[in-house]
C-alpha cells in the first residue's frame, strides 16, 4: 500500500509539472494562462463601442459612460493578456478611440449637414472631449506593461554571477598560450636530449657477439633476394598441364 501511495504521489507531481503554464503565457497575477493578443484587443474595443454608442445617442458626444468602460476595458486587457503579447494592449487606447468615436458619430448622424467647418466640429468634438481619458488610460497601460516586463521574467534564467563566470571561462579558453622568449627556446635546443633507456635483456639469452675489428660492414640486400620481387612485378604462374 505504501508503494502504491508513493507511486500515485509521484504521478501527481509529474502531472502538475506537465500542466504548469509557462511563464510567458501567464497573466499579470496568478499562474493561469492569459488571453491572446486578439482577445485583449476585443476586450477593450467592444466596451468602448457600447459606451460610445450610449453617450452619442443621448448627448451627441462622449460622456462618463464611455470614459468608464473605455478605461476598464483597457485595464483588463493589459492585466489579462499573456506576458509575450504585451505590446498590443500597451499601445491600443489611442487606436481604439480613433476607431470607435468617429465611426459612431458618422453612423448615428451626429454630424450636422452643411459647410465643412460644421462637419469637422461635429466630428472633432467627441474626440476632444475624450482626449483626457485617452491620455490617462494610455499612461496607465504603458506603465503596467513596463512593470510586467520587469517583474515577469524567466525563473530559470542564469544569474549575473553565472553569466560573469561563463564569460570568463570562454575568454580563458579562447586566449592563446603564452610563447616562450627567444632565450629560453635557444636554451631548450642546446640542451641534449635524454638518452632512451635500453630494454633489459632476458635472463638466459646469449650475449650479442661483438663485431671483430676490420670486418666489413653488412652490404644491403639486393632486390629479388630470398623470393622478394621488385615493385610492380607479378609472380609467374606455373605452366598449365593439358589434359
Amino acid at each position: 500500500m505504501s508503494e502504491l501511495r508513493e507511486r500515485s504521489a509521484a504521478f501527481d507531481d509529474d502531472v502538475e509539472d506537465y500542466d504548469a503554464v509557462p511563464w510567458n503565457y501567464r497573466a499579470a497575477f496568478g499562474e493561469f494562462k492569459g488571453i491572446p493578443w486578439w482577445a485583449a484587443i476585443l476586450s477593450a474595443l467592444v466596451p468602448a463601442f457600447i459606451g460610445a454608442f450610449i453617450d452619442i445617442n443621448s448627448s451627441k458626444t462622449v460622456g462618463w459612460t464611455f470614459n468608464a468602460v473605455f478605461f476598464v476595458g483597457a485595464l483588463a486587457a493589459i492585466l489579462l493578456v499573456q506576458r509575450r503579447s504585451l505590446f498590443a494592449p500597451m499601445v491600443q487606447p489611442p487606436l481604439v478611440l480613433a476607431a470607435t468615436v468617429p465611426l459612431l458619430v458618422l453612423f448615428t448622424g451626429g454630424i450636422q449637414k452643411g459647410n465643412l467647418a460644421s462637419m469637422a466640429l461635429g466630428l472633432g468634438r467627441p474626440l476632444i472631449d475624450s482626449f483626457p481619458v485617452m491620455a490617462l488610460t494610455t499612461a496607465v497601460t504603458v506603465a503596467l506593461g513596463i512593470l510586467r516586463i520587469f517583474l515577469q521574467k524567466d525563473p530559470n534564467r542564469p544569474s549575473k554571477d553565472e553569466v560573469r563566470e561563463a564569460k570568463a571561462e570562454l575568454k580563458s579558453r579562447g586566449k592563446p598560450a603564452a610563447r616562450k622568449p627567444a632565450r629560453e627556446r635557444d636554451r631548450d635546443r642546446e640542451e641534449p636530449a635524454e638518452e632512451r633507456p635500453r630494454r633489459p635483456r632476458p635472463e638466459g639469452a646469449p650475449a650479442r657477439r661483438p663485431r671483430p675489428e676490420g670486418a666489413p660492414a653488412r652490404r644491403p640486400r639486393p632486390e629479388g633476394a630470398r623470393g622478394e620481387r621488385p615493385a610492380g612485378q607479378r609472380r609467374p604462374r606455373p605452366p598449365r598441364e593439358d589434359r
